[in-house]
């Protein structure tokens, strides 16, 4: 079978997949779950016996920031801070007996957490809903039945490299400071997303370099063509 067969013979196998996980809201108010492991458990046999291996070929992160908010209890006011990561994951699924057949899938998610677990909840989310999707796996559930909370946040207070993930932060040049909001537009006009000042000169210098692999490419080609 090619890797589209493949996939649908595990589509049709699959069935729907019980919430096997309890969240706890509060101290007496819970609810049921699909959890990445209920998702694991049900495709990964099947993806054995037809031959398929799935796996995050890609992933690159969106944006990533710290938030405040605040909630008022009581008269009392109440201030979080909050980390938020949102990644782009591109996800494979390979015939095993023609490796150089495969299908991807890209998937967005977001991960909001007040200590270091945002990212992780992001690779998580968006591997669980690219294998979902993919095998169009029905969990009896869905999103839009259930309102999401409001909360109102804060301009983000810390920016985040989009390719080695360090935080961006402004600094002083010969002619005066560049703010990080500063640098972020210079970095996204120019690469298209948000770069550290570290990294956005690594991407000049490489950006630089080009011209003169091309006119090297092209001498030796005109010298080939000469002898």
């Amino acid at each position: 079978m090619n890797i589209y067969q493949k996939l649908s013979a595990i589509t049709a196998d699959l069935q729907t997949v019980a919430k096997n996980l309890t969240v706890q809201q509060t101290g007496s108010s819970s609810y049921k779950a699909v959890s990445e492991r209920d998702i694991i458990d049900a495709v990964k046999p099947l993806e054995a016996k037809y031959g398929v291996y799935s796996y995050p070929a890609r992933r690159s992160i969106l944006e990533s920031n710290m938030l405040e908010s605040e909630s008022t209890y009581n008269g009392n006011t109440k201030k979080k801070t909050t980390f938020m990561t949102r990644i782009e994951t591109v996800y494979r699924f390979v015939n095993i007996d023609a490796p150089e057949e495969f299908i991807e899938t890209t998937t967005f998610a977001e991960g909001i957490d007040p200590q270091d677990k945002g990212s992780g909840k992001a690779m998580t989310y968006a591997d669980k809903y690219a294998l979902m999707k993919a095998y169009k796996i029905s969990t009896g559930d869905d999103p839009d039945q259930t309102a999401s909370e409001e909360t109102l946040y804060r301009k983000p207070l810390t920016f985040c490299c989009a390719n080695c993930g360090a935080d961006i932060k402004g600094y002083k040049t010969s002619k005066g400071t560049v703010s990080a909001e500063e640098h972020i537009a210079k970095s996204v006009n120019r690469f298209g997303k948000k770069l550290c000042a570290k990294c956005y000169k690594e991407a000049v210098a490489a950006e630089r370099e080009e011209p003169e692999d091309l006119r090297a490419a092209a001498i030796d080609l005109l010298n080939e063509r000469a002898d």
